[in-house]
């Protein structure tokens, strides 16, 4: 067994031992009256939060050259008021300092980050508890010892008494089956094949790539912009709403970023059911809700993976989101359709958005159940079935609208950083920052149904 491996047990068992965090949350004091995100957005930033620490992408498996570095895991995804978490670190030791810088992730001046408190420890166990100094938000904990390599560890800090009109889910499950740190994925094995590929991962390790999972290419660029708009964004994780559906029940709108592709049946269900209430819900990507996982939060593990398309399951995302996954590895344009209302009306009708099409794309299906939509872009036909990537939008009776933007290119487009290696144009850039600018703008009004009625394009076909 290597060292790392053994590091791991060894914390994991450790963490079986740590008493669980408080179910009822502290008080905190947090600034939460109208306006605070802006407030809290005023404070000066960190702009060197990222120095020596480029993006690495998850699933990178080239990354994993043996050179040395500080890695670490939190025993939650979140965490609230008065709740303390265990952060566990490998290739730590009681001969080496490591230095935990933490930050939360916004605007910020343009910084991106505000750092909010250091720690130095010589420890592979560290305890954080949420206090007053650290408001809601998604947090990037940088982990730096000397001569070791920079990685970071993500923990969103969240507030369950938050009635602010937008949550953001961050898709920690998705992040997961990519992870290969240790060697395996739910993708492929040590030897990068997926004949070795693991049918269960745990939690209780690090992520690879970066270690901020697929936070700052699929999320981040998007929360950037709504920070910068002073939007106010309760933040929770995958595992928060599979583990209470009744964490929406104060929102007002549900949006998933860039690849929040793998959901559970509890998950799914408070979804669905939100939605049939008039909460509105949007994708910010492309293959959204594509795989159906079992998560069991005793051993923080993943499994039983199956489409939410199979025969056995037959709740194919195209029910809740008007498309469904059809087709990786394109690259293509997406053209405006729909430029006369929300959101694509900051943008022209026939308005080319260059390369923003690929890698996993959704359209419409051909064949099989679907709601009746709006096309608000499309890309030419791709594929050997000659299919169009679309931007779909539809309304429901509730109020509730739902917008899928089609393709995991969108969010991570913004800042440049798709893990594919397209390039983007800075035009590209603006045209999909203005688009999402808008969207988080529509969604703080209520149910958008009610204001921006879908033009039904393509009709159900249930």
């Amino acid at each position: 067994m290597d060292v790392k491996r053994a590091l791991l047990l060894i914390t994991t068992l450790v963490a079986s031992l740590l008493p669980m965090a408080p179910a009822s949350a502290g008080t905190c004091d947090w600034d939460t009256d109208t306006g605070w995100v802006a407030r809290e957005n005023a404070k000066p930033g960190a702009k060197q939060w990222d120095l020596g620490a480029p993006v690495r992408r998850s699933a990178d498996f080239s990354r994993r050259v043996e050179v040395k570095r500080v890695e670490g895991w939190f025993g939650a995804t979140s965490a609230q008021c008065g709740q303390s978490v265990a952060l566990h670190l490998v290739g730590a030791s009681k001969d080496i300092e490591t230095t935990i810088s933490i930050y939360r992730m916004g605007y910020y001046g343009g910084a991106r980050a505000r750092l909010v408190g250091v720690e130095k420890i010589k420890d592979i166990l560290w305890k954080f508890k949420v206090n007053e100094n650290t408001p809601p938000g998604q947090y990037l904990f940088r982990l730096d010892a000397p001569r070791h390599k920079t990685s970071f560890v993500p923990l969103v800090i969240r507030d369950d008494k938050s009635k602010s009109a937008i949550t953001f889910i961050s898709s920690v499950f998705t992040w997961q089956a990519y992870n290969q740190w240790g060697g395996s994925s739910l993708y492929k094995g040590p030897d990068a094949k997926r004949e070795s590929r693991a049918a269960v991962v745990t939690f209780n390790r690090p992520y690879d790539g970066d270690g901020a999972g697929q936070f700052r290419y699929m999320e981040f660029p998007a929360l950037y912009l709504a920070e910068r708009a002073g939007h106010e964004i309760n933040y929770i994780t995958d595992i928060d709403l599979d583990s209470d559906p009744t964490t929406l029940r104060n929102t007002q709108s549900i949006v998933v970023g860039g690849h929040s592709e793998y959901w559970t049946e509890r998950m799914r269900g408070a979804i669905d059911a939100s939605v049939a209430s008039g909460i509105n819900l949007v994708s910010l990507g492309g293959n959204t809700a594509y795989n159906k996982v079992t998560y069991d939060p005793k051993t923080r593990t993943m499994s039983d993976v199956i489409t939410w398309r199979d025969p056995v399951v037959r709740k194919s995302e195209s029910h809740l989101l008007g498309a469904q996954y059809f087709a990786m590895g394109v690259k293509s344009d997406y053209v405006v359709k729909s430029a006369a209302q929300w959101p694509f009306d900051v943008l022209k009708s026939g308005e080319k958005i260059l390369g923003v099409v690929g890698s996993e794309v959704d359209a419409p299906v051909v064949n099989g159940r679907r709601v009746g939509v709006e096309i608000l872009a499309a890309s030419p036909p791709v594929g050997d079935k000659k299919i169009s990537a679309v931007a779909t939008y539809y309304t429901r009776e509730s109020g509730a609208a739902i917008l899928n933007i089609g393709t995991n290119g969108w969010v991570c487009a913004i800042d440049n950083q798709c893990p594919w290696g397209h390039v983007f144009a800075t035009k590209t850039r603006k045209q999909i920052a203005a688009v999402t600018g808008a969207i988080f703008e529509g969604l703080t009004r209520g149910p958008v149904g009610k204001w921006r009625p879908a033009t039904i394009d393509i009709p159900a076909q249930l």
